[in-house]
C-alpha cells in the first residue's frame, strides 16, 4: 500500500500528466485516423502550462492550506513534548555526500531550538524515516540529529523515531514511542501547507496537538506577471500532491477530516 500511494502521487503530478498527455498527442499525430485528435492533446497540454506559469493558481490554493491552521498568539505555560516532523532533509544526498543536505524546509529543524529553551523540561522528538521506496535502509533521524550538533544544540534531548516513511506512520510510531498521557500538552512543528494533513493524523491516533506551523510559501501578494514556468508549475505539483494526500488520508481512516481545522 506504501508503494501505490507513492505511485498515486507520481501520476497525480501535473507536469508528468503533461509529458503523458503530450506523448500520447505527439503518437496519435502519426497516425492518419486520430491526427486532429493527437493536435487537440497537445494544445490543451501547452494552453494548461501556460495558464499555471502565468495565474497563480498554485497561490490561491495552498494560501488556505497555509492559514488553516495559525500560529500560537500566546504560547502555552507548560508544554509536556514538542513533535518536529521529517521533511526537512534529504537522505540520501546526505548519504552520498557525507554531510547533511537540508532543503527550503529546514525551518521545521530550527524551530524547535528556542521552543526548547523556552521549555526546557519538555521532551523533544523528532520523527522522520525514509519516504523513498528504493533507499529505505537510508534514514533522515540520523542526518537530523547530526544538524542538531553541528550548530551546538542540546542533540541528546531530542529521542528519534525512524521508521515512519510517511505522516500517517510519523503519528502512529511516535506514539508508540512517547507514549503521550491524557491531558498532556504537545506542539507539532510542520510546514503550514502540510499541518492539516498532520493534525489530522496525530487525531486519528487520538493524540490532540498544538499546531506551530513553520516553512510559510505564500505571501497573499496580489498576482503579478510571470516569467518563469517551471518554478510556478513545481509550486502547482507540491500543492495538488498536498491535496490528493489529504483526500487520500481521509479515505483510508488516517486523518479524522478531509480538511481538519482548528
Amino acid at each position: 500500500m506504501f508503494v501505490l500511494s507513492k505511485l498515486w502521487r507520481v501520476l497525480s503530478d501535473p507536469v508528468t500528466l503533461f509529458f503523458l498527455v503530450v506523448s500520447v498527442g505527439c503518437i496519435l499525430g502519426w497516425s492518419r485516423r486520430h491526427t486532429r485528435l493527437g493536435r487537440g492533446l497537445i494544445t490543451w497540454a501547452v494552453g494548461g502550462v501556460v495558464v499555471l506559469s502565468q495565474i497563480p493558481v498554485e497561490q490561491w490554493l495552498e494560501v488556505p492550506l497555509e492559514n488553516r491552521f495559525p500560529p500560537p498568539q500566546t504560547l502555552p505555560e507548560k508544554v509536556d513534548g514538542i513533535i518536529v516532523l521529517g521533511g526537512a532533509i534529504d537522505p540520501v544526498l546526505s548519504h552520498a555526500r557525507g554531510q547533511v543536505v537540508a532543503n527550503s524546509a529546514i525551518t521545521r529543524l530550527t524551530a524547535l531550538i528556542p521552543l526548547a529553551k523556552h521549555y526546557p523540561e519538555a521532551r523533544l522528538v523528532f520523527t522522520g524515516g525514509s519516504g523513498s521506496i528504493f533507499d529505505q535502509e537510508i534514514k533522515e533521524a540520523p542526518y537530523a540529529i547530526e544538524f542538531y550538533r553541528s550548530i551546538g544544540f542540546y542533540a541528546d534531548r531530542v529521542q528519534v523515531e525512524d521508521r515512519s516513511r510517511n505522516t500517517h506512520e510519523n503519528a502512529v510510531f511516535t506514539r508508540e514511542l512517547m507514549a503521550p498521557q491524557a491531558g498532556e500538552t504537545w506542539l507539532l512543528i510542520t510546514s503550514a501547507f502540510h499541518m492539516p494533513r498532520a493534525v489530522g493524523s496525530f487525531r486519528a491516533v487520538n493524540w490532540p496537538v498544538i499546531a506551530f506551523p513553520v516553512d510559510y510559501q505564500t505571501t497573499e501578494r496580489p498576482w503579478t506577471p510571470r516569467l518563469s514556468i517551471g518554478g510556478p508549475l513545481n509550486h502547482f505539483t507540491h500543492v495538488m500532491n498536498e491535496a490528493v494526500g489529504l483526500a487520500y488520508y481521509r479515505l483510508r481512516g488516517w486523518s479524522d477530516a478531509f480538511y481538519p481545522a482548528p
